[in-house]
């Protein structure tokens, strides 16, 4: 896939993994603010029930996509790493998530059919010890309008290094 519109061709894991990325994530308009929280507010239903469940396959029957060209060194489509470790350490009971715990999502519209959400919150588990587990998670979500639905078809996590990096060009 690439992008038209630019003087050259660039690949979009080419672009995405640029610093224009971050340039071009913009509040979306209150209209288009449902059309994207509510497809991420659902993956991340079915993220923390597979993790709370221990069955990634909970993810991935709703998210084939996602069982795709997992990266964990790049934070790419690593759900299953998060349902492995979790459970490994904690017996988990409940999650609670949200999308915009530290900020409004914001969006880079590819084209009218796929988008990435830039998703700035947070998510806690509830252990059997009532004690809480997780915390706060930058990631994208990329988004494709089918049939007027939107699915998620990858995510990309923010790995410690990356995060770093956004929050000093957020700062500067």
């Amino acid at each position: 896939m690439s992008l038209l519109g630019c003087q050259q061709n660039v690949a979009l894991s080419d672009y995405l993994n640029s610093k224009k990325d971050k340039e071009v994530f913009i509040e979306p308009e209150p209209s288009d603010w449902v059309k994207y929280s509510k497809p991420v507010r659902e993956y991340m239903y079915h993220r923390t029930q597979a993790v709370i469940n221990n069955d990634i396959n909970i993810l991935w029957e709703r998210y084939p996509k996602l069982k795709e060209n997992i990266d964990l060194e790049k934070g790419i489509n690593a759900e299953k790493n998060e349902v492995k470790t979790l459970k490994e350490g904690f017996d988990l009971l409940d999650a609670n998530y949200d999308i915009e715990s530290y900020e409004r999502i914001k969006v880079n519209a590819i084209n009218d059919n796929e988008v990435i959400v830039l998703v700035h919150g947070s998510i806690v588990y509830l252990r059997n010890d009532f004690d809480e587990s997780g915390g706060e998670y930058l990631m994208k979500v990329f988004l494709k309008q089918k049939n007027n639905h939107w699915n998620v078809v990858k995510t990309d996590e923010y790995t410690t290094s990356e995060y770093k990096e956004w929050l000093q060009e957020k700062n500067e």
